[in-house]
């Protein structure tokens, strides 16, 4: 199954610490989303979720990996509490490909969240480890700053 992580599962450690199958296949890009940060529906978690916003870009990371370890994530993430849901997407890699994906999504946030502190160092170290465009670093670490 393919995933793209957009937050602190680009961390390489972080993401096989619940999918130990996930392999890194390239970096790529999810047209018209803005990252953002947000409260599930019920307000329990803040977390990464992707707005709709016209020429804006979301890197990340083009995973690989089985469909047991995309369960476990499901897991994870609270899909059944409705904390995060399956999104497909369309991505273009940095080698000019367009794949089909799935990532989460926030359905329904309740609200508007800063980072939570704990995605802050694996979101910034998977960025900076697979090798993002440099603007967008910057562009994450300006949104992170303070986090």
């Amino acid at each position: 199954m393919n995933y793209f992580a957009y937050a602190n599962l680009m961390d390489i450690d972080l993401i096989h610490g619940v999918a130990p199958s996930a392999k890194a296949l390239s970096i790529a890009c999810l047209k018209d989303y803005e990252l953002s940060f947000g409260k599930t529906t019920d307000g329990a978690y803040d977390g990464a979720r992707l707005v709709p916003s016209k020429g804006a870009e979301t890197w990340g990371v083009h995973y690989e990996l089985s469909d047991s370890d995309m369960a476990a994530m499901d897991r994870s993430a609270g899909t059944d509490k409705g904390h995060w849901a399956h999104k497909s997407i369309i991505l273009h890699t940095a080698n000019g490909e367009v794949v089909n994906s799935t990532t989460y999504d926030m359905p329904n946030p309740s609200g508007p969240a800063g980072a939570p502190a704990h995605y802050v160092e694996p979101l910034l170290k998977g960025a900076r480890a697979n090798k993002l465009p440099p603007a967008y670093i910057a562009k994450l670490e300006k949104l992170l700053k303070g986090a």
